[in-house]
C-alpha cells in the first residue's frame, strides 16, 4: 500500500503553508521533528540486521536493507519540508531561530552563529528604559521565551517566595511603583502591567 501512495509536492506544501498560522507552523515543524527522530531511532534498530552484525544472522537482511533505504528518503522529504516551513517562516518577517530545539541552537553556537532569540528582553539590551525594583526584587515573577522554551528568570525563581507577595507585599510594591510613575511624570501614559 505505501508503493501506492505518493508524498505531497514540495510545492502544495509550500502553498499550504502560507494559510497557516504561525503556532501551527510551530506544531507542523515538531511534529516533522518528532517523525524524523523515530525515523531515526527506526534506522538504529534496523541497522544490525541490515549490517549482518546481529548475532545468529549469516548475512544482511535485504528487507531491512530497503526499510533503511525508505526511511533516509522519508527523512530527506522532511527535511526539505522543515527547510519549506522555514523560508515561510522567515518570509513573515519572523525569526527562525525561535523554532529551533535546543540541539539546533547548541550547533549554532558552535558554529559561530547567532544567539538566542529571547522574547521580552528589550529593556535590558540598552534601550534606556530602567526597570523598576518590582521586576528585581520578586514582586513580578518574569520570564522569556527562548526558543521555544518558557524560562523563569533567576531573580524570582530564588528569593524564595517564588514570586508570590501576601496584600501588604504587593501593597507596597504598588505604591513604590505609583511613586515611581509619578517621580518620572508618567512619561508612558500611565502604569503598566
Amino acid at each position: 500500500m505505501s508503493s501506492e501512495a505518493h508524498p505531497i509536492s514540495p510545492s502544495r506544501f509550500a502553498s499550504a503553508l502560507k494559510d497557516l498560522p504561525l503556532s501551527t507552523l510551530h506544531l507542523k515543524g515538531a511534529e516533522l521533528r518528532n517523525s524524523i527522530a523515530h525515523l531515526d531511532y527506526s534506522n538504529e534498530q534496523l541497522r544490525p540486521f541490515a549490517d549482518g552484525t546481529e548475532p545468529g544472522l549469516s548475512g544482511p537482511d535485504a528487507d531491512c536493507v530497503e526499510a533503511i533505504r525508505e526511511n533516509e528518503a522519508v527523512i530527506g522529504r522532511m527535511v526539505e519540508r522543515l527547510g519549506l516551513l522555514k523560508a515561510e517562516v522567515e518570509g513573515r518577517g519572523v525569526s527562525w531561530m525561535e523554532f529551533r530545539t535546543p540541539e539546533e541552537v547548541e550547533k549554532a553556537l558552535a558554529e559561530g552563529e547567532g544567539g538566542e532569540v529571547v522574547n521580552g528582553t528589550a529593556g535590558e539590551d540598552g534601550d534606556g528604559m530602567e526597570r523598576s525594583s518590582a521586576w528585581t526584587d520578586g514582586t513580578l515573577q518574569t520570564g522569556r521565551i527562548v526558543n521555544g522554551e518558557v524560562r523563569m528568570d533567576e531573580v524570582a525563581a530564588t528569593n524564595g517566595t517564588g514570586g508570590r507577595l501576601d496584600d501588604e507585599a504587593l501593597r507596597r510594591a504598588m505604591e513604590e511603583r505609583m511613586r515611581h510613575l509619578a517621580e518620572n511624570e508618567d512619561q508612558d501614559g500611565g502604569m503598566h502591567l
